[in-house]
């Protein structure tokens, strides 16, 4: 039984709660060769008010959508930063949320260090 149900909130609600906005994964690995990300990203809300979309990347505009029953939007996405969503009132263009895609080099695995020679004269 997980622990949400037993404070009295069904687990939609309480995702709700905490976290208006989401983006959907988070976070990107990329390789050295390039340091591109290349991924297919998906934006949620949770509200039913209209809502405008921005995000940190000069050739992408900035999303409004005014359907009610709208609540997520999947983008296909080629960056080598990490990207600023932040979700806005379309009336008043106050800042409701943000989420954030982490873009992240994939690291070198570590090689162990032998701590004797391999070789010993006795």
């Amino acid at each position: 039984m997980p622990l949400i149900s037993l404070l009295g909130l069904s687990a939609s609600q309480a995702n709700e709660s905490s976290k208006p906005f989401e983006v959907t994964p988070s976070l990107c690995l990329t390789d050295k060769a390039s340091g591109r990300c290349d991924i297919r990203v998906t934006l949620t809300w949770y509200t039913d008010d209209p809502v405008c979309i921005e995000v940190n990347l000069p050739d992408l505009p900035r999303w409004c959508i005014s359907d009610d029953s709208q609540d997520s939007l999947t983008l296909d996405i080629s960056t080598d930063k990490d990207l600023h969503f932040v979700m806005r009132d379309e009336k008043s263009n106050q800042p409701l949320a943000d989420a954030v895609l982490e873009v992240k080099p994939l690291s070198e695995p570590q090689t162990r260090r032998r701590f004797r020679n391999p070789w010993s004269i006795f």
